[in-house]
């Protein structure tokens, strides 16, 4: 994956735009339990966030977009 710089401008946006649309959903985990749970995601290839997005989508009944046009590909 190539390191790509985002200029301050868009980075701002994004912000802005994270700050208006986002939220962050988060749980306390012992420490042991939370080692764990990283190391599935990455044995999984993929993350603990991607995990717990799909799961909250999922019990909701909704679905991700990004997901959907992944596997379009």
């Amino acid at each position: 994956m190539a390191n790509i710089t985002v200029p301050r401008s868009k980075r701002a946006a994004n912000n802005k735009w994270d700050k208006e649309n986002m939220k962050i959903v988060a749980c306390k985990l012992r420490k042991e339990h939370a080692e764990q749970f990283k190391q599935y995601a990455k044995d999984n290839g993929t993350t603990p966030n991607a995990l717990l997005k799909s799961y909250v989508l999922k019990t909701i009944g909704k679905s991700d977009p990004d997901t959907q046009e992944k596997e379009q590909e």
